[in-house]
């Protein structure tokens, strides 16, 4: 899963703290955006594939949005 030949994606430490900055007061769930975020970067680094990421937030996400419409639905996906 890991490319040696792209480099590793490491936040700089207050990237947790902006982010909550710049999510504070938005109507939507703030920690589940962070968590998905730091999983995000897990995907880049190849630590977490591109289906893993999907079924992990896949419930997570209808229960916040109504709806699961990210482009990351992997092929064969029963969202059902």
């Amino acid at each position: 899963m890991n490319n040696p030949q792209q480099p590793r994606l490491t936040p700089i430490e207050e990237w947790e703290d902006e982010a909550t900055a710049m999510l504070d007061g938005v109507e939507y769930d703030t920690d589940l955006g962070l968590r998905m975020a730091r999983d995000a970067i897990r995907v880049s680094n190849g630590e977490l594939s591109d289906a893993e990421f999907h079924e992990k937030y896949h419930e997570a996400v209808l229960a916040e949005f109504g709806a699961d419409e990210r482009p990351t639905k992997p092929e064969g996906f029963d969202d059902d």
